[in-house]
């Protein structure tokens, strides 16, 4: 299923998310960036290289999936490496009645 990735109110980009762990909540997939994206690209890249990612105590990150605001309790993640040219998101802590509401 294809969502939305913000911070605050700018969208970043999308993810098409899989289920990694049902019983935890989470979800995950590659990131495709858009042009907005660029404004936030280097603080991402600075935060993955110190901690192995940027997350919801870097940034508000926000999750939409067919209208939909998800709410991972467990936060959000992403994955943006200078050093390789893939891009991840992955959450955790999203009920199962949200994850049912998208149908993820």
């Amino acid at each position: 299923m294809k969502g939305q990735i913000f911070i605050d109110n700018s969208e970043i980009g999308n993810v098409e998310f899989k289920i990694i762990d049902k019983s935890m909540g989470s979800i995950g997939g590659d990131f495709v960036a858009s042009e907005n994206y660029e404004k936030y690209k280097s603080d991402v890249q600075k935060f993955t290289k110190k901690n192995g990612n940027a997350n919801s105590q870097n940034f508000n990150f926000r999750i939409v999936v067919e209208n939909i605001e998800l709410n991972p309790i467990g936060g959000i993640c992403l994955v943006d490496s200078e050093e390789f040219s893939e891009m991840y998101v992955d959450a955790a802590g999203i009920s199962e009645s949200d994850l049912k509401k998208v149908n993820i």
